[in-house]
């Protein structure tokens, strides 16, 4: 978390220069409300509760959920046809809406952990950094694509006997693409209306006990945007 805060700062300061040498472009900052529905599906492929074959579980999970960002970016040209810019949303979000259970009843054989009791399981992002390009197309509508990083931490609890391993936090890389209309109001402000999608790189872990898992996550939203350029 701290080296992609570190990598926002250094881009923020970085499009903060810009205007210092580009008379013709203008600085702006702002806030963002979004709407975003999560999506993710997964399997865990277990080899400690099984006898000599291994079991695989497969599961879906999604949210929807609302929250708030803070941008930074730098416009090119008297017309803005071109933007580079920064998104960090603060706070955390769960991957799922509930928490999801499973029963394991032991196998008895001891050449394996005898897992007997109830796994519990959600996943929750947090951190999330975008650095994005935005094309003038015309009227004030623009394209949209960027680079994003994002925080997944895991969230599981075991109540029963055996031994189980649990998986670790990861930050993933993902693209996302866009699509909006940027519009005026006031002597310097601004404001986009915008669609998006992510497309998250796959989660891949072991657990401590050689179990594997790996998950797809997508997010698709919608953000209105308000700034003030300088």
């Amino acid at each position: 978390m701290i080296n992609k805060t570190i990598k926002a700062l250094m881009t923020l300061i970085a499009i903060s220069s810009l205007s210092s040498f580009a008379y013709a472009g203008s600085f702006g900052i702002g806030v963002s409300g979004n709407i975003a529905s999560v999506t993710a599906e997964g399997s865990e492929t277990e080899t400690a509760n099984t006898g000599t074959e291994n079991s695989v579980q497969s599961a879906t999970a999604g949210n929807d959920f609302a929250f708030g960002s803070i941008f930074a970016e730098y416009n090119f040209g008297d017309s803005e046809r071109f933007t580079l810019g920064v998104d960090w949303i603060p706070g955390t979000a769960d991957v799922n809406s509930k928490t999801l259970s499973r029963t394991d009843t032991a196998t008895g054989d001891s050449s394996n952990n005898n897992q007997a009791g109830t796994r519990k399981a959600n996943a929750e992002i947090s951190d999330h950094i975008t650095y994005y390009a935005e094309l003038g197309i015309a009227g004030g509508i623009y394209a949209k694509a960027g680079f994003a990083q994002v925080d997944i931490a895991t969230k599981e609890t075991f109540s029963g006997s055996g031994t189980v391993g649990t998986y670790p936090d990861k930050t993933l890389d993902a693209w996302t693409y866009g699509l909006g209309y940027k519009g005026t109001f006031g002597t310097n402000g601004f404001y986009k209306v915008e669609g998006y999608a992510t497309d998250y790189d796959t989660y891949k872990a072991s657990s401590g006990t050689g179990n594997t898992v790996t998950a797809n996550l997508d997010v698709v939203g919608a953000a209105l945007k308000l700034g003030y350029k300088f």
